[in-house]
């Protein structure tokens, strides 16, 4: 029996990863029968998906072709990398036993962007700062879904090799997605470890093998699940350089407290305004964050001020700013921000005392 691969690491958040899953645990060393027919099934498996493929080195993973950088017409990615006659005498002859990559951004299937979250290397230092603690891009991811107030995104995942992780998404409307490794300043950068691969890049695909990693690259998730449309929290992040929405006034107030009232009443009902226009001026970027800290905050002083501080006054409060700020994913993604906002608040205001404001 084949020794269990070691995947764990330490965790920067607890949300439920796929690392965890029972299937992981599963994955085998053991190299296919005829490791030509393989690749040359792996390839023609993804063609037939829409989505064209490139051969690579099997120890570096290299592309062996050139012509799909992001400058490369759409129609000459088709014709060439999603041919199958080209594609079966590549993986026939003199690309034989070669990786399969996968490119991002065009294709007759629709296109993909993957985020490519890696392991830390022996000989790397440490993320330190904001990702002090993380040992992966899985870490940094958690973090960033964790300050969006978001789950972990569900959709088409593979192990690597290494041990990291590839999340395929499709490509969304309008502008797509480039390449970034790393960390840096700009979209889409995502953070230290995480690299993304979308127009002008590629990544080995889901079923590829290589006798220099001694592995496949392995799907995780189940099979009925495709790759999924970028979450507004993600896209927010990978394309903050879309034309700014206007900055509308906050929504007035919903009630005028009575003459006498509380002063628990009266800061809860300044703090609902300010977390409202707070919302409503947040910059591209940071605005399902900001709506994630404000739904949170308000839920953590429902306690001191109920009738002030309702669970559907600050629903119907925030979402009005979220919309109205251009908020990324619309009415169903800001719901979802202010639920589970809310409800942290909510438990986390209850655990410190109804007088704790």
């Amino acid at each position: 029996m084949a020794e269990e691969p070691q995947l764990t690491s330490p965790r920067a958040t607890e949300l439920p990863t796929p690392r965890s899953s029972d299937s992981v645990d599963a994955l085998s060393t053991r190299p296919p029968a005829d490791v030509t027919k393989h690749q040359l099934a792996v390839a023609l498996t993804w063609v037939a998906r829409g989505i064209p493929v490139v051969p690579c080195s099997r120890t570096d993973k290299g592309a062996l072709v050139p012509g799909f950088g992001k400058d490369a017409p759409a129609d000459d990615i088709v014709k060439t990398f999603s041919d199958r006659e080209t594609v079966t005498a590549w993986w026939s002859g003199r690309f034989k036993r070669a990786h399969v990559g996968l490119l991002g951004g065009r294709g007759p299937g629709g296109g993909l962007v993957v985020v490519d979250l890696d392991m830390l290397k022996m000989d790397t230092d440490a993320p330190t700062g904001r990702w002090a603690g993380c040992q992966g891009g899985t870490d940094v991811l958690e973090i960033l879904a964790r300050e969006a107030g978001a789950d972990w995104p569900e959709t088409y995942t593979v192990l690597t090799p290494s041990g990291g992780m590839h999340l395929y998404f499709r490509q969304p409307e309008g502008a797509p997605i480039g390449c970034a490794t790393g960390d840096g300043p700009t979209a889409p950068h995502l953070g230290p470890l995480i690299d993304v691969r979308g127009v002008g890049g590629y990544v080995i695909a889901a079923g590829s093998y290589s006798a220099a990693q001694g592995r496949a690259y392995e799907r995780i998730t189940p099979a009925a699940l495709g790759p999924q449309p970028l979450p507004g929290w993600l896209l927010e992040l990978l394309r903050p350089d879309a034309p700014p929405a206007p900055r509308p006034r906050p929504p007035a107030a919903v009630r005028t407290l009575a003459p006498g009232s509380s002063r628990a009443d009266r800061y809860a009902d300044k703090a609902l305004a300010g977390e409202t226009a707070g919302v409503a001026g947040a910059a591209e970027g940071t605005r399902n964050g900001r709506l994630f800290a404000g739904a949170r905050r308000l839920g953590e002083l429902h306690h001191t001020a109920p009738s002030v501080l309702d669970e559907s006054t600050v629903r119907e409060q925030l979402l009005g700013a979220a919309l109205a700020a251009g908020l990324r994913g619309g009415e169903r993604e800001a719901l979802r921000t202010i639920h589970s906002g809310w409800e942290r608040g909510v438990r986390d205001g209850a655990g410190r005392g109804a007088g704790a404001a």
